[in-house]
């Protein structure tokens, strides 16, 4: 299991920094706030060292409750929700993760190191050695670097079409044409690029929490059972109604399970 700091499954141990500076911009309340959930977050990787996983975990959940969400936090939590076997969580905390810093390896691998070990295998669409590789490159790029790609490239093009329209002889209107095709292409490319990051950050996921869930036609419980997913599972939300949400799967299956059988990322 590849984690940070020392160890087998190492915790992350660098100084909260940005939370330092955040709390000490908040006044003293904040910095005594910080200072707590620093000890906190000492006491958790001193516990999880000692193989003290559940106090471990109860530390970096009480950070957490603190308000200081850092991605730190999150991964240790994760980490000592694996080492107790509490799949669920584990996944639920690494999906976090990912999401406050796309590009963080060990928590990628630590995910997949995790949803290995769930009962439930779904099948995604198969794609092309190519596609597969940009997709997975993307998915690790934070959304700000690819905005000012896609914005750069959009000022780049318009002053090329511009300056073709002002051109006058043949050979730099030729030279701005080919690089106005290929600034097109870019900005295109860094554009869907872009949007599928959005859509992704803006997905509404939720992981499995219990150990059997019934996946229903309907929500209620007098709806005919589907089919049946186990804890770990990654659902996509669709609709909410009452105590029941509507969830699918990669391969398309899609249903209604209780609300409180799924944690939202």
């Amino acid at each position: 299991m590849s984690c940070r700091g020392k160890g087998p499954a190492r915790t992350a141990r660098r100084t909260l920094l940005a939370t330092v500076l955040l709390a000490c911009a908040q006044g003293l309340a904040g910095a005594a706030l910080f200072a707590t959930s620093a000890g906190l977050f000492d006491s958790g990787n001193a516990a999880y060292d000692d193989g003290r996983y559940a106090e471990a975990a109860a530390a970096y959940e009480k950070v957490l409750s603190h308000g200081l969400v850092d991605p730190r936090v999150v991964y240790n939590l994760g980490n000592a929700y694996f080492k107790l076997g509490r799949l669920g969580p584990a996944i639920l905390q690494y999906e976090r993760v990912l999401r406050l810093s796309p590009d963080d390896r060990d928590a990628r691998h630590n995910l997949d190191l995790a949803r290995g070990q769930i009962r439930d295998r779904v099948a995604e669409p198969e794609l092309q050695y190519p596609i597969r590789v940009v997709k997975e490159s993307i998915e690790r790029l934070p959304p700000d670097p690819l905005a000012w790609i896609f914005l750069l490239l959009y000022v780049t093009l318009a002053g090329l079409l511009g300056g073709l329209v002002l051109a006058r002889s043949y050979s730099p209107r030729r030279i701005l044409a080919y690089a106005a095709v290929l600034a097109s292409v870019l900005a295109l490319t860094a554009g869907t690029a872009l949007a599928y990051k959005v859509r992704q950050a803006s997905a509404e996921v939720a992981v499995v929490m219990h150990d059997k869930v019934d996946v229903r036609s309907g929500p209620g419980e007098e709806n005919t059972i589907l089919f049946t997913v186990h804890e770990g599972t990654r659902l996509e939300l669709r609709n909410r109604l009452q105590a029941w949400v509507q969830v699918s799967l990669p391969n398309g299956l899609s249903g209604w399970v209780p609300s409180v059988a799924v944690e939202q990322v």
